[in-house]
Order: C-alpha cells, then sequence, then structure tokens
C-alpha cells in the first residue's frame, strides 16, 4: 500500500472514532434514556402502585409524601393529561420535558 494510501486510511480511522466519541458525548447530554426512565417509573409501581394495575392514581401517587399539599402539586405534575391517572408514558414524556 502506499504512504498516500495509508495516510488516507488512517485519518478515516480517526476521524471515525471522533464521530463516535461525539456522538457518545451527545447522548450523555440527552438525558437518561427512555429504557432508564421506564425502569424508574416500574420502580415507583413496585413501591406505590397499591392495587398492583400497572398505574398510578392520585391518591398511590399522594402516598410517598407526609406533604400532602406539596405531594398533590408533584403528582399533578406528572399527570399530563389531568385524568387522574399517572402512566408510563406521561412519566417519560414529563421527565423529559424536565431534562431539558
Amino acid at each position: 500500500m502506499s504512504g498516500e494510501r495509508m495516510r488516507f486510511w488512517i485519518a478515516v480511522v480517526c476521524i471515525g472514532g471522533m464521530m463516535l466519541a461525539a456522538n457518545a458525548l451527545w447522548a450523555q447530554d440527552a438525558g437518561p434514556s427512555g429504557a432508564r426512565l421506564k425502569a424508574v417509573y416500574g420502580s415507583l409501581l413496585s413501591a406505590l402502585d397499591a392495587n398492583k394495575d400497572g398505574k398510578l392514581s392520585m391518591s398511590e401517587c399522594m402516598a410517598m409524601s407526609k406533604d400532602k399539599q406539596t405531594a398533590e402539586k408533584d403528582c399533578k405534575y406528572w399527570d399530563a393529561n389531568n385524568d387522574g391517572i399517572i402512566t408510563e408514558a406521561e412519566y417519560v414524556s414529563q421527565a423529559r420535558k424536565i431534562m431539558r
């Protein structure tokens, strides 16, 4: 292989490595992945979902805090569509809003 061709391939490999590293850094700035947020929601369900229906009602959500006023405010935030139920999709969506 000629010296010029070798330099070309070395440059390609170096640029590719830099692009992969930059992509990893950009992904970190985007916040936790959807899978991680879903795992956190699953942990909340394990601790708070008293009737084991896979969703958090407002009363189940509010059970996590003794300060009912703050709990009500926080739980209403997570219930994005105001139907009284916090779903996984709402949790993920609202968490992403916080991380922007």
